[in-house]
């Protein structure tokens, strides 16, 4: 059975984590086997359960398990993997010195985002046989939309690059047949692992669209975090992603502005109220839930 996928979004500093914490264990406290996942490079979930968590899921009540991505290991892992690649599909690529430029790698741009797919991938792989759900706390802004924009981004380049090897791969066989007068035939290992790559990619974005993912949008009840939850909004629609849930985190009196009603009445709102004695701790994050069911109900 696929978990079901809730990605939580927005703006650095709205509560993104006491939401997906808090979430996490509402769903574990009706008996559904969950894993928060922290993706934000602040981690801010061993604060909050003042716990210590890693790459290894950590039991925390008999239903929730938490986990914290390392995003420098899975940079380091997808170094390796692209270094075996490009030595595996190059046979010739000692002649070109191109183990020279790997360790340029690690500085380029983009790295953090295909760590965190191989992080999700990983999780996935690992975890969907035992958990109903997987609860994503992700990093602010800026890198989560570049991490749900890269998989579509990835499909156009590597599409352009297949249909340039394919020309390459044209051009070859006239040439082979004027200097031997028969189709030369091979496996071509470039254009495969084009292919593979397509492939993998074409999943993610399918699985980023599908029903068993589901995008939770944070955010507090005023101008800057509005105005940001409204481009993020309108960027992840650009690449067809929907927003389902928006959550107003730090609510006091039960009340939000009409304006925010406006915008999202496309989306379930979910009005989390203003712990007053904060959220730290398993018994906090307990009594919160306890006091607070209504918040919850449709999201998780």
């Amino acid at each position: 059975m696929q978990p079901e996928l809730l990605f939580f979004v927005g703006k650095g500093g709205v509560g993104k984590s006491t939401v997906s914490a808090t979430t996490a264990l509402y769903c574990a406290k009706a008996r559904q086997k969950t894993l928060l996942v922290s993706m934000d490079p602040a981690h801010n979930q061993k604060d909050i359960f003042q716990k210590t968590f890693s790459e290894t899921p950590c039991r925390v009540t008999p239903f929730l398990d938490v986990k914290e991505v390392d995003t420098d290991y899975w940079i380091r892992a997808y170094l390796k993997e692209t270094e075996k690649t490009v030595k595996r599909t190059y046979s010739y690529e000692s002649a070109f010195n191109l183990e020279n430029y790997f360790n340029v790698l690690q500085f380029s741009p983009g790295l953090e985002e295909y760590a965190l797919l191989l992080a999700l991938e990983s999780t996935l792989k690992t975890s969907a046989s035992g958990h109903l759900k997987i609860i994503f706390d992700m990093a602010p802004t800026a890198l989560s939309l570049r991490f749900f924009s890269l998989p579509f981004i990835t499909l156009v380049w590597l599409e352009a690059l297949l249909k340039l090897r394919k020309q390459i791969l044209e051009k070859k066989e006239i040439i082979t047949k004027i200097q031997t007068g028969s189709k030369e035939i091979e496996t071509d290992r470039v254009k495969a692992r084009l292919d593979v790559l397509i492939e993998k990619y074409q999943h993610v974005c399918h699985l980023f669209r599908s029903m068993t993912s589901r995008i939770c949008l944070v955010m507090n009840d005023d101008r800057l975090s509005f105005s940001e939850a409204f481009r993020i909004k309108d960027k992840l629609s650009e690449i067809g992603i929907p927003i389902d849930s928006v959550v107003i985190n730090k609510v006091a009196q039960h009340a939000i502005s009409d304006e925010i009603y406006h915008t999202f009445k496309g989306q379930k709102i979910h009005l989390f109220p203003l712990a007053s004695e904060g959220v730290m701790g398993c018994r906090a994050i307990e009594r919160y839930v306890n006091a607070n069911p209504g918040s919850f109900r449709n999201l998780a």
